[in-house]
């Protein structure tokens, strides 16, 4: 049933053009502790327009970058205001993606000419160098940047014709791109045996200096007949050669594309978050740790509480033991593509510091200060035949400090409703503990201000 299923959502994703021992008990956070909000700052990033998928990066002075399709958008307040710096690529952004790495420089990219095309920016995006035609062969989707620093980065996608997942590598700040070895040895195809999935996204174990591609991984092997599982491909020899890892073996189907994400703290601990759909036709959001490099999990942990529907997992590492995991989390239970039209959303945040210890405290907050949609979300990438304004994930961001950016859709705004709208969201406290070592300059810094334009106001978030 589950090959079955999965091959029907392939099929429309593909025409759109886009074992656990049952007797022991399932590992589960204690009982979360549910707070009120702590969210010191929330910016509207811009009034007029809006897009899902918003991802957000920082460099280590705390100037803030985020993407739409109309281009890059940069604040300097610590994300109360925003401004539209401009757009860098030669066509239209489809399924753009940024990040900014280490050393402060932002790295842009986008679908193009069902290729890729990069733009990177080395000073604060005041000029970009920009480079279409990033290819290592034609026809890819979902096409993720990871950055490593000193001008180094690789980008990744899941390529249509071969489903398998792609890469190439710069170690120039773009100028050049070169293939990288393959990330999945070509002894298998995704519609014949087993293969991957669409990509989650991808991190760099800094600690440790490897490179993580995560994915949903399709395969008779350790799933089962038919089955899936959230998976990486993991290279720590700078992409010369990879290893396909599986986390976890899943007790529910997947769901939707069901991108999988991680993370890695500074002490090199690794972590996979996903969504899992059960029986019940509730969402179960679980993370598994590793502690050493990727090549082992425990028991992964399930991070909500068993109430509503849950969709999207987003995730950040910080300090060791240090990792947050955020959703989007609805009041009713059911498919999140199938919920009722009163159903309301909210963006959930789990995050504890101890997670490496043998009993872990868990704290879950409301970050979105009130409902950012109503009615269902779909999952299923392109094959979705409505509520799909908010694509297919948001994203989370360490500040140089330690606190929490969330960079997230709402389509409860006064005077924008059932408008698509980024909103960011920072948290008051050190939650995920200063960048090593600790950067005294991410502050709200008049200097930094001045290198903007007029602010953008915000109106209230809707209670």
């Amino acid at each position: 049933m589950r090959a079955a299923l999965f091959a029907l959502s392939l099929l429309g994703l593909v025409l759109s053009g886009c074992v656990a021992d049952e007797t022991d008990p399932e590992p589960q956070a204690p009982e979360p502790e549910l707070e009120t909000p702590f969210v010191d700052i929330r910016g509207l990033i811009d009034a007029e327009r809006g897009m899902g998928e918003p991802s957000v990066g920082v460099t280590p002075e705390g100037l803030l970058f985020t993407s739409t399709n109309r281009g890059v958008y940069k604040s300097a307040d610590l994300g109360r205001n925003w401004t539209f710096v401009g757009n860098p690529m030669t066509t239209f952004n489809a399924d753009p993606d940024l990040v900014v790495d280490a050393d402060g420089t932002v790295w842009y990219d986008t679908l193009y000419l069902a290729c890729n095309e990069v733009a990177v920016s080395r000073d604060h995006g005041d000029t970009w160098n920009t480079h279409p035609a990033v290819c290592n062969g034609p026809i890819g989707d979902r096409q993720y940047i990871v950055a490593t620093g000193g001008g180094t980065a690789y980008l990744y996608y899941h390529q249509i014709p071969t489903f398998y997942q792609t890469a190439m590598k710069t170690t120039d700040h773009g100028e050049t791109w070169l293939p990288t070895g393959p990330v999945e040895t070509p002894d298998h195809h995704l519609l014949v045996d087993e293969g991957s999935g669409w990509g989650g996204g991808g991190f760099h174990n800094a600690a440790a200096g490897s490179v993580f591609f995560t994915f949903t991984w399709f395969s008779d092997g350790p799933a089962g007949p038919g089955g899936w599982a959230p998976a990486f491909s993991v290279t720590r020899d700078g992409g010369a050669s990879f290893e396909v890892v599986v986390v976890a073996e899943p007790e529910g189907d997947p769901l939707g594309l069901s991108l999988v994400v991680g993370s890695a703290d500074d002490a090199g601990n690794v972590y996979i978050a996903w969504g899992e759909l059960l029986e019940d036709e509730t969402v179960a959001i679980r993370m598994a740790v590793s502690t050493d490099d990727g090549r082992t999990f425990g028991e992964p942990v399930r991070l909500d509480d068993g109430n509503g529907s849950n969709v999207f997992p987003a995730i950040e590492a910080g300090a060791p033991g240090h990792v947050a995991v955020a959703y989007y989390a609805a009041d009713q239970d059911g498919h999140p593509g199938r919920l009722p039209n009163n159903a309301t959303w909210k963006v959930e945040l789990v995050n504890t510091t101890d997670v490496t210890n043998a009993t872990p405290t868990f704290t879950t907050t409301d970050i979105s200060a009130g409902p950012v949609k109503l009615g269902a979300i779909c999952p299923n990438g392109a094959s979705c035949q409505a509520n799909r304004q908010f694509l297919d994930y948001f994203d989370l961001v360490r500040m140089p400090d330690g606190r929490l950016g969330a960079m997230y859709n709402t389509r409860t705004l006064p005077d924008h409703e059932n408008e698509t709208r980024n909103v960011f969201a920072l948290t008051s406290g050190d939650l995920l503990g200063a960048w090593p070592p600790s950067n005294s300059n991410a502050t709200d810094d008049p200097a930094m201000r001045a290198k903007t334009k007029a602010p953008l106001p915000f109106p209230p978030v809707r209670p």
